[in-house]
């Protein structure tokens, strides 16, 4: 089990300004300061990096789970959001901060629930990409909001 809790450098999102359905559009100082999750999936050999949101809300929605709770004692709502995973196969585009940035508990809660969390989102992207393969992301309003949709080649 190999976690990482890095950034993603301003660099990427500078390089893809195209991208739709992201966290803070246009604003790649912001996007670069967010916590990611590094989730390898090896079924399709891609790197998976989940944001660590301060106000995820409800994990589970009524057309289904978009994410993985990780309250802390500052930010009750936190959470994973599966939503607003990105793709990214080349090590440049990630800094890993030497100490850790995120609160303990939190970090803790991340090991302790890391194979739910891979289970949850291995879940999330195959019914991605099954709307994917039907064309119905648009449709599907657990998808529609997915940036995943950046990444179609890769998937």
């Amino acid at each position: 089990m190999n976690i990482v809790c890095c950034f993603i450098t301003e660099s990427f999102f500078l390089d893809h300004p195209h991208y739709v359905k992201m966290l803070d559009p246009g604003n790649t100082i912001k996007q670069s300061h967010r916590s990611y999750l590094c989730l390898k999936v090896n079924t399709d050999g891609n790197d998976y990096y989940i944001p660590l949101r301060n106000n995820l809300g409800a994990d589970v929605r009524p057309y289904g789970r978009i994410g993985h709770s990780l309250p802390s004692e500052s930010r009750a709502n936190a959470g994973l959001d599966y939503r607003y995973a990105l793709i990214i196969n080349n090590p440049k585009y990630v800094d890993i901060p030497k100490a850790q940035r995120i609160p303990t508990a939190q970090m803790k809660r991340i090991i302790t629930e890391y194979s739910v969390i891979t289970r949850e989102f291995s879940h999330y992207l195959s019914g991605f990409k099954k709307a994917l393969r039907k064309k119905r992301i648009h449709r599907e309003a657990l998808y529609r909001e997915s940036s995943l949709i950046n990444f179609v080649d890769e998937l």
